[in-house]
């Protein structure tokens, strides 16, 4: 594994993040992005695009660039406000009920971290949030806005597994930056491009913004990045998956088979990397906001241990991921950026073996 994506995706899943509150992501890409003289650009809502130098913006694109997509946002607390040791919160993002009372939390507040325990948590009215009241173990200043994770490792690696707090997605938005990582260092072709978005655990409201402002031409191809609960098909250590769907839709099949297919020539190449193709259901992923509002989407994913830090027995816990099914998604990644191909090349290839088969055996039918 690459030590500078190493650092990377450290350095990414580390940050306090939370929906409507990516800065402190946002920092880390400007500055990646400043040093390795990528363009960096902001849209109106907020969510990050970044190119490969030379990338043309705005307007209808003649087709077939892809897009790599992230959202550097992972369910956490915002504070509300505070009385004395009391600080009431919002949790923004999804959790079972049994989690969460008598768990410890961080609060990133202004004058360094200080930790609290969940007193109470009740329906906030918003989805599936919760307010809750937060006893500070020291007295402290914790401003609204304030952002709370949960006492877990910001990032932690043992032999090939990582455990950290926030994988989901911002192991997802690690990947799509040494993806372009590794292609500006082989300086490969201008061309490659990303969109990092804002609040995907509040309901895809920056994927959504995105597709209001046309922040991706018309034409190109999304290519969504996550990190999806494990299952007995896709397993931690099994490598990255190339995703046919989730919980809510199936993506773009054309896409998909040139994902595909290009997994599967890497694998031949470099007997290091593996890659599962598998169903999904353990959550909604932007593709499928990407695919109602007319692009052509497809998406690839991590497989995760710990989804949202539920762990056994109703007990908050790291998020876990494999740092070889890592390697594998960054490497397909940067193939398909890099211009491995077009997906009309990987269907006609399909058709010709069909039509081929076809005209072999039709006589058969007359028997």
């Amino acid at each position: 594994m690459n030590p500078r994506h190493v650092d990377i995706l450290r350095r990414v899943v580390s940050a306090a993040s939370a929906p409507f509150h990516e800065g402190a992501v946002v920092r880390i890409v400007r500055q990646w992005a400043e040093a390795r003289g990528v363009d960096f650009a902001r849209d109106a809502a907020g969510n990050v695009v970044v190119h490969l130098a030379g990338r043309a913006r705005g307007g209808d694109s003649p087709g077939g660039r892809w897009w790599l997509t992230a959202h550097m946002d992972h369910p956490a607390f915002a504070a509300t406000g505070q009385r004395g040791r009391t600080v009431r919160a919002i949790f923004r993002g999804t959790i079972a009920a049994l989690y969460g009372p008598g768990e410890r939390v961080r609060l990133h507040a202004p004058a360094g971290q200080v930790t609290a325990v969940v007193a109470d948590k009740r329906p906030a009215g918003i989805a599936a949030w919760w307010t809750c009241r937060l006893m500070l173990e020291a007295a402290a200043a914790v401003p609204p806005g304030t952002i709370g994770t949960w006492d877990v490792p910001a990032f932690a690696l043992r032999g090939r597994r990582v455990a950290a707090c926030a994988c989901d997605d911002q192991a997802g938005t690690a990947a799509v930056l040494c993806a372009l990582d590794e292609l500006a260092e082989r300086g490969a072709p201008a061309g490659a491009s990303a969109l990092l978005t804002r609040a995907e655990e509040a309901g895809f409201v920056g994927a959504l913004a995105a597709c209001r402002l046309g922040t991706i031409p018309r034409g190109d191809y999304v290519l969504s990045v996550e990190a999806s609960k494990a299952h007995a098909q896709a397993p931690l250590g099994g490598g990255a998956v190339v995703r046919v769907g989730d919980n809510t839709s199936t993506f773009d099949p054309e896409l998909t088979a040139h994902l595909w297919a290009a997994a599967g020539e890497l694998a031949r190449r470099d007997g290091e990397l593996r890659f599962a193709r598998a169903l999904m259901p353990g959550g909604t992923c932007e593709s499928t906001a990407f695919c109602a509002c007319g692009y052509r989407a497809a998406a690839v994913c991590l497989p995760l241990a710990n989804y949202h830090n539920q762990g056994r027995g109703g007990r908050i816990a790291a998020e876990r991921i494999d740092l070889g099914d890592f390697a594998s998604l960054v490497a397909l990644l940067a193939t398909v950026a890099g211009g491995g191909g077009e997906p009309g090349e990987t269907s006609a290839a399909l058709r010709r073996r069909l039509d081929d088969l076809f005209a072999q055996r039709r006589a058969l039918l007359e028997e």
